[in-house]
């Protein structure tokens, strides 16, 4: 499988995975909007019958991210077959520990598999179509893969504690630094397993001692950090459009849209495009908005950033102000660093 497969059947996975975590973030922020007088208490969040719904159907469609993930992915690679044991898969890492890195290579994994068993079973008759459909590749093939998650989550699992615990002694310490090294991987892999680790890490922090929801600078941080992502792409557009093809800057009207929505993948078609320019801008532009943040205790209590929950932010100006210093730092350094389009061309 070269390169270009492997991005492809990861890039399937976080499309489909990707509203749910958008919808499931959106809601479980409205419940806390919903919430806001009680803000602070263990409560917060479900206080009241609407606010409970809602934190509760949130909750649903984000534990449904994992499994869509792997499912899509295995999807991909082994098409029809291969999703019950990407959904397994999915299921299995987050259980297991293993998280988003895990549900990435187990559903490789089992992609892998199911494409095997097809080909060991090819020269079957015809009447075993049924018999290969329901039973042989949901049944051997999700105990097969189910074998090699035990592997995956024993390797994986202690990785993502040892990133949780690095950021964790942070946290303890220097803010700034904090909201700088989580910025900067958000920006990273622009969705993929370095953001989401980030991402998971913040939305843990607003989890109390006590199980009470709480205001968390790392989400503030990663919050305000996140707007330079997507946004300062689609900002470098506009400030410096010969810098860009026509594809490039109609990419950068939806990218605006994520920028302001907590999406990072509204960079993609500019990283794919540009990866030694676009990366380290982005990354830098958000390690900055992080930083700034954390330096002066920027908090957010919702599990997603972007416009969505402007109310929940303990500091509307400055937070918006970081975000855009951020995008500007992004689309300043892609404006200096580029060549423009026409040149590239010839």
């Amino acid at each position: 499988m070269d390169r270009k497969a492997i991005y492809r059947h990861l890039m399937s996975g976080v499309s489909y995975f990707i509203p749910f975590i958008v919808a499931g973030g959106v809601l479980i922020s409205f419940a806390f909007l919903f919430d806001a007088a009680n803000s602070g208490t263990a409560t917060f969040g479900a206080s009241n019958p609407v606010s409970a719904w809602l934190l509760t159907t949130g909750a649903t469609a984000i534990g449904m991210m994992l499994p869509i993930l792997g499912g899509y992915i295995a999807y991909s690679i082994a098409d029809r077959p291969g999703l019950l044991a990407g959904v397994v898969v999915g299921l299995l890492a987050r259980d297991g520990g293993s998280g988003f890195l895990g549900t990435i290579a187990g559903a490789f994994l089992a992609g892998w598999i199911i494409n095997l068993l097809k080909s060991a079973l090819k020269g079957l008759p015809r009447s075993f179509e049924g018999a290969k459909t329901l039973i042989i590749y949901p049944v051997v093939g999700t105990i097969l893969v189910a074998l090699g998650m035990i592997a995956i989550n024993a390797f994986v699992a202690p990785l993502n504690n040892a990133v949780n615990g690095f950021l964790q002694n942070l946290s303890t310490g220097n803010a700034a630094v904090l909201g700088a090294v989580l910025g900067a991987m958000a920006a990273f892999d622009v969705g993929g397993p370095v953001n989401k680790a980030a991402y998971l890490f913040s939305v843990a922090t607003l989890t109390g001692a006590d199980g009470s929801a709480v205001a968390s600078v790392a989400m503030g941080s990663i919050a305000t950090a996140a707007f330079a992502i997507s946004g300062g792409c689609a900002l470098a557009t506009i400030l410096f459009p010969k810098k860009f093809t026509e594809e490039l800057r109609d990419a950068g009207k939806a990218a605006t849209i994520m920028g302001l929505s907590f999406i990072a993948e509204g960079a993609i078609p500019f990283v794919i495009a540009h990866p030694k320019v676009v990366l380290p801008s982005i990354m830098t532009g958000a390690a900055v908005g992080g930083a700034l943040a954390g330096l002066t205790g920027i908090t957010l209590s919702a599990p997603i950033g972007g416009i969505f929950t402007i109310p929940l932010v303990n500091n509307v100006p400055l937070y918006l102000l970081f975000g855009a210093i951020g995008t500007l730092v992004a689309a300043v350094m892609m404006g200096m660093l580029l060549p423009n389009a026409e040149e590239k061309k010839k």
